[in-house]
């Protein structure tokens, strides 16, 4: 039997000794220009660059084992036997060498060979064609396959949306063909089509997928071929060492049993001693591994972007812990048991031992605190019942109880949670606190510190992001905090709806790190966390580009979008509110309904039109006067100096505004509309993005449509001839409800089979939008369910999956499916109106 160790060394060893360089995994942080994903997830995300033609390769032919992080399913974690959040991926890759035969001979040598796995076993997929695309049967895969032994009955074509693998928009692209494993007819559904691609069982487990890249996506849809044939594969290794151990689950393999066996002896308690220690133990271990590589990358915790992840994963093992009796501290020795591991191949971690054990400790000591405290409260309140938003508030504000923990908690006791009040609290409490918010020192502290300091602080941040400058008055608040005024800051403090730059101050090797800023007119005070600084010392002050210009995008975003709601609805928009950050953008505006389709999608196309003008944005300071008689914008309620600065898109847009934006309108990139809601009576909301944040969305819609299209070309084959009989059907027990502009509804449709109740569930959903449809039927003693959703409410991380699994659990059944439409059966018909109510209430709370 061969360890996970082995299996690492004895795939980079075997495609070395076919030519194939080996190369150390890349970071968990994604290479410059690459904002696609805010970490690592694949093994080739690192060589796209290489497969675009855009960098010459190290090698023609490359091999590595990348360590990869996951972060959909971080709430999944320990809940089954397979969901992971941090995983390693070998691969071998190919640029312009070999092709298909190349890649299914060496994979074919390797699992037969190398692996010395049960022929008999093995099933391949390859892709079944598109006529959309307009590609036929791969049928080289399949004679490959066949020549070399597999069996044609164990060869098993699949659409596009299992075995067509793209970038998730524009860009290289190709069939592919997935090795599976048999665990053996005992272990699967029973039904006829039980092969690979039931989504009803866990049967066939994929473990290797080759990807034969030849094609370049278009825009328009179109597939045109590649200079070059490439091959890119994806061999998990937890999911490798599972089959060839021949143990239940990822966490039986070997790779993770000397961190389960440090938790059992830390703890006092074994895996698998109860639910909750199997819970804890997986979500330890996973965890434990996770964090300790992405600070072992130079992630640390934070309220942003993958600082945040990280926070997260932190909290959440922290928290399980406490319920095997594992109290802080704890981390440092986790992570030990990581490094020691694993440090062999990745030498980083034993380079980064101490900086590991440091961070994860701190941010441990901040949490545990706060847990203690906050499930005491917790269990008084989930004595009384359903958790309050109120309740939540309490818990985040005074006790600084994550709202992610909470909710957590709250599912777990079957417990509903008013998430929508909790985000009005929040909302207010940001207002009433605003200024006085970071850095542990309060506003009148700062306005006193502001004046001492004798001098103003001058802003540079329009023009610079690296600036050369003195440090010229400072004080020490404790625990490694300080006030701080620099003699010219690129540091944007928050006003005007755009928050404050993340940043730092260094020295020869030290550094300080920007935690909160306050602005006093022209002037501005910054809180920093860091040692070894004094007054008077000559520092670097940075803002990072990757965290600027974002900002920047949002921010004339914002101006363009007021322009064109005011062009598409009328003059009577105003502005209510903005929140301008690097990830997104939020706009309140006056106006009494919500958008239809048709005006949300020209108020998007208009700021578009904008952007692709590549129209100058030009910033000068006037008399308000003369600001005025310009015609500039001006928002209701705010004060202004004599002099004020104005914002000006020459021919579109006109406004007062101290932010920082870009140089011209082609540099917002795409601009996409993420959601439209209400946000009190006359007052709507929008929210968007732009940028690379944008592109990721619209490459993610690209995949989906890509994936639904293959779907209802299949569903047009079967039902061709089929006449509709959806309009016969009787429909009770509707409803129906609009929660943050998303239209939820809610039925039972009588004597309907599955693939019947997907067509009403089709027909309902077209009439609403965007909408989240759940249909459920009784037909002959057992019970179907159905979960329809719009792409855009998957958008926003409701997953239909998750849904349609939670209802089918109340009929005493099971399912799965998309985030977009997933199915599920059950076998207590009794029980419908049950389940139907459990899966509005899962809906109405992912949506608030």
């Amino acid at each position: 039997m061969q360890t996970s160790d082995e299996l690492r060394e004895g795939f980079l060893a075997f495609f070395e000794s076919k030519g194939h360089l080996r190369h150390p995994s890349w970071s968990l942080v994604p290479r410059p220009g690459d904002h696609s994903t805010l970490l690592t997830t694949a093994g080739m995300q690192p060589q796209m660059p290489y497969f675009l033609g855009r960098e010459p390769p190290p090698a023609p032919l490359t091999t590595t084992c990348q360590k990869c992080f996951r972060t959909p399913d971080i709430d999944e974690v320990g809940l089954d036997t397979f969901h992971l959040t941090f995983f390693e991926m070998l691969g071998n890759f190919s640029f312009g060498q070999y092709f298909k035969e190349g890649a299914i001979d060496y994979a074919t040598e390797f699992v037969r060979e190398y692996l010395a796995l049960d022929w008999d076993r093995i099933w391949v997929s390859v892709h079944a064609g598109d006529p959309e695309l307009r590609l036929g049967p791969d049928q080289v895969a399949i004679d490959l396959w066949e020549k070399i032994g597999v069996p044609p009955e164990r060869i098993v074509p699949l659409p596009s949306s299992e075995n067509f693998w793209s970038v998730g928009g524009p860009g290289p692209c190709g069939p592919d063909s997935e090795i599976y494993w048999d665990w053996g007819e005992e272990t699967g559904c029973g039904t006829p089509d039980c092969l690979p691609g039931c989504t009803r069982c866990e049967r066939f487990l994929e473990f290797w997928n080759l990807v034969f890249m030849e094609y370049e996506l278009h825009p328009d849809g179109t597939l045109t071929p590649l200079p070059k044939q490439n091959i890119d594969t994806g061999l998990g290794l937890e999911r490798t060492a599972r089959i060839v151990q021949n143990v239940p689950s990822v966490y039986d393999t070997d790779g993770y049993q000397a961190i389960m066996a440090w938790i059992a002896e830390a703890s006092g308690v074994s895996y698998g001693d109860s639910s909750d220690a199997t819970k804890a133990h997986r979500v330890l271990a996973d965890h434990g591994r996770g964090m300790t590589f992405l600070v072992g990358d130079g992630v640390t915790p934070s309220n942003e972007g993958r600082g945040y992840i990280l926070r997260r994963v932190i909290r959440r093992a922290v928290q399980h812990a406490s319920r095997i009796g594992l109290e802080a501290p704890f981390l440092a020795g986790l992570s030990d048991v990581v490094v020691e591991q694993m440090g062999d191949a990745y030498p980083e971690l034993r380079e980064h031992r101490r900086e590991i054990a440091e961070i994860l400790s701190a941010e441990e000591d901040r949490f545990a605190q706060t847990l203690e405290r906050g499930m005491r409260l917790f269990e008084e309140i989930a004595e009384r019942g359903a958790i309050s938003g109120e309740d939540a508030f309490r818990l985040h504000d005074t006790y600084g109880f994550p709202l992610e923990v909470t909710r957590e908690l709250a599912r777990e006791r079957g417990l509903a949670l008013d998430e929508e009040e909790f985000t009005r609290l929040m909302a207010e409490q940001r207002e009433r606190s605003r200024a006085a918010a970071g850095g542990g020192v309060g506003i009148e502290r700062a306005t006193e510190f502001a004046h001492e300091a004798g001098f103003v602080a001058e802003f540079v941040g329009f023009e610079k992001t690296d600036v050369l400058t003195q440090l010229g008055a400072m004080e020490e608040l404790g625990d490694g905090m300080f006030l701080a005024k620099l003699r010219e800051s690129p540091f944007y403090a928050e006003g005007g709806g755009q928050v404050t730059d993340a940043g730092w101050i260094e020295k020869d090797a030290l550094r300080a790190e920007l935690r909160a800023a306050y602005r006093f007119g022209e002037d501005q005070v910054l809180v920093f966390e860091g040692e070894g600084f004094a007054a008077g010392d000559r520092v670097h002050a940075v803002v990072p580009w990757r965290v600027r210009f974002p900002t920047m995008a949002n921010h004339t975003a914002t101006h363009l979008l007021h322009e064109a709601l005011q062009e598409v609805l009328g003059d009577h928009v105003r502005q209510a509110g903005s929140a301008v950050r690097p990830d997104k953008l939020r706009f309140d505006f006056t106006h009494s309904q919500a958008l239809s389709g048709e005006e949300r999608e020209r108020v998007e196309e208009c700021v578009n039109e904008m952007v692709f003008e590549n129209l100058p944005v030009r910033s000068f300071l006037t008399p308000i006067e003369e600001a005025r008689k310009l015609g500039a914008m001006m928002l209701f309620g705010e004060k202004y100096g004599d002099v004020v600065r104005v914002v000006e898109i020459p021919g579109f847009s006109r406004e007062l505004c101290g932010g920082t934006h870009v140089r011209t309108t082609a540099e917002i990139g795409p601009f996409t509309i993420l959601s439209e809601s209400s946000v009190g009576a006359g007052t709507r909301r929008i929210e968007a993005v732009t940028s690379g944040e944008a592109f990721a969305l619209l490459r993610a819609r690209a995949a989906e449509a890509e994936e639904l299209r293959a779907e209802l070309d299949r569903e047009r084959k079967e039902t061709k001839a089929k006449p509709d009989r959806t309009q016969g059907f009787v429909i009770s027990d509707e409803r129906e409800r609009e929660v943050n502009g998303v239209r939820i509804y809610v039925a039972e449709v009588q004597n309907a089979d599955a693939d019947e109740l997907l067509e009403v569930s089709d027909r309902e959903k077209q009439k609403r939008s965007p909408a989240a449809v759940v249909l459920g039927a009784r037909d002959d003693g057992r019970v179907h369910l159905v979960a329809n959703f719009d792409s855009s409410v998957a958008e926003r991380g409701v997953n239909a999956s998750d849904v349609v699994r939670e209802a089918a659990g109340v009929v005493g059944g099971g399912g799965g499916g998309r985030a977009t439409m997933a199915r599920a059966g059950g076998r207590d018909p009794e029980k419908l109106a049950e389940a139907l109510a459990t899966a509005e209430r899962a809906l109405v709370e992912a949506l608030s």
